[in-house]
C-alpha cells in the first residue's frame, strides 16, 4: 500500500542518516547563522559535520530581522557573495532579505555535505578524560512536555556551541566546573562595533574538545549584544571551522 511505502521510506532513510552520523568529526549545536556557516565551511573542506537544532526550522534569529522586519544587515558581503545572497548597499551597510539569507545559508550547508537534524535537543554533554567528546540528545517534543524518556548520544572529535544567547553547552559544563567560567554567562549592553569585532576575535576552544562561535561567544565573554547585523556571526562560524579543520 502507498501509505506504508511512504512511511517505510521516511523511516528507513532517516534512521540510515542518523546511524551514519552517530560518530562525527564535528557536531555543531545550533543551526543559527554561526552554526550553519560553521557547518558549511567544515563540510566544504571535507570534514564530517553534523548540526543539531532543537527547533523545527533552522536559521535561528535570521528570519525575524529587527522586530519582525525581515531585513538584515552586514558590514561586508564577501561570504554573502560566496553563498549567492542578493545584497544592496545603503549608507555604509549591505542589506539582504532575511528569508533569502536564511534559506541560502541552510541550502549551502546541506549542499556542502553537512547533515542537519532538527527537532533534536541537547540535554547533556559527553565528557571523558576531561575532554568533551560529543552530546547527549533527545527528541525536542519529549523535552518540551517533560516526559522522562532516556536520550541517546552523538559523538564527535570536536563539539561546537553555536546555541546563541544561552551558550547552552558551556552552561552545562559550568554547572560542574564553576571555576571554568566564574562570571555569569550573559551578554552586555548593545555596542555593535565592539561586539562585531569581539565575537570573531574570541571565537575558539574554551575547553578541550569544546568550541564556541556566534552569540554564544558574547555570553561566555560578556561581550555586548549587536542586534540584527550578521557579518560577525558568519565570520565567527567560518573561523571556528578553520580552527577545527586545522586540527582534523
Amino acid at each position: 500500500m502507498i501509505e506504508t511505502s511512504i512511511s517505510r521510506v521516511i523511516i528507513e532513510q532517516y534512521c540510515k542518516r542518523l546511524m551514519e552520523h552517530l560518530e562525527n568529526d564535528v557536531v555543531i549545536v545550533g543551526a543559527g547563522p554561526a552554526g550553519l556557516a560553521a557547518g558549511y565551511y567544515l563540510a566544504k573542506a571535507g570534514t564530517k559535520a553534523t548540526i543539531i537544532e532543537k527547533k523545527l526550522s533552522v536559521g535561528g534569529g535570521i528570519w525575524g530581522g529587527a522586530a519582525g522586519y525581515n531585513i538584515v544587515t552586514f558590514e561586508d558581503k564577501d561570504i554573502l557573495d560566496e553563498i549567492g545572497v542578493t545584497t544592496e548597499k545603503q549608507e555604509n551597510l549591505y542589506i539582504a532579505d532575511a528569508i533569502e539569507f536564511a534559506a541560502a545559508l541552510a541550502y549551502k550547508a546541506k549542499q556542502a555535505g553537512a547533515e542537519i537534524f532538527n527537532l533534536t535537543e541537547v540535554e547533556d554533554i559527553i565528557l571523558k578524560d576531561e575532554t568533551v567528546q560529543g552530546i547527549v540528545v533527545n527528541n525536542a517534543a519529549v523535552r518540551t512536555i517533560g516526559l522522562h524518556v532516556d536520550p541517546f548520544c552523538i559523538c564527535a572529535k570536536f563539539t561546537v556551541d553555536a546555541t546563541g544567547h544561552p551558550a547552552e553547552l558551556v552552561g552545562m559544563l559550568k554547572r560542574s566546573k564553576l571555576e571554568l567560567f566564574p562570571q555569569q554567562l550573559q551578554e552586555y549592553f548593545m555596542n555593535v562595533e565592539t561586539s562585531e569585532a569581539g565575537v570573531v576575535e574570541k571565537t575558539g576552544e574554551v575547553f578541550p574538545g569544546l568550541f564556541v562561535c556566534g552569540m554564544a561567544v558574547c555570553d561566555v565573554y560578556n561581550l555586548p549584544r549587536m542586534g540584527p547585523i550578521f557579518g560577525g556571526m558568519l565570520k565567527s562560524g567560518k573561523k571556528v571551522a578553520e580552527l577545527i579543520n586545522g586540527k582534523i
